[in-house]
C-alpha cells in the first residue's frame, strides 16, 4: 500500500479526530472513507449528464427527498 504525508490545518485535523472517535475508527481510516467519497463525487461530475452527489432525507414511508447538493469537490 502506498503512502504519503499531509500537511492540515489545526481545524481540519481537529474534525477528522472528532470523526474517527465518534465512529471508533482510526484517523487513517476516516482519510481513506473521505477520499472514497471524494471519488464517488468526481465520478458523477466526469458523466457529463448533469449528475452529482447530493444529500437525501429517508422519510417515514421510505421515500427519500433530495435536501441539498454537494458543490465545489
Amino acid at each position: 500500500m502506498r503512502s504519503m504525508t499531509v500537511e492540515m490545518s489545526p481545524e481540519v485535523d481537529d474534525a477528522l479526530n472528532m470523526i474517527a472517535c465518534a465512529r471508533g475508527i482510526s484517523k487513517g481510516e476516516a482519510m481513506l472513507r473521505a477520499f472514497a467519497l471524494l471519488k464517488v463525487a468526481y465520478d458523477e461530475k466526469q458523466k457529463g449528464d448533469g449528475s452529482s452527489l447530493g444529500l437525501v432525507r429517508r422519510l417515514p414511508d421510505n421515500r427519500l427527498q433530495a435536501v441539498g447538493v454537494v458543490t465545489g469537490i
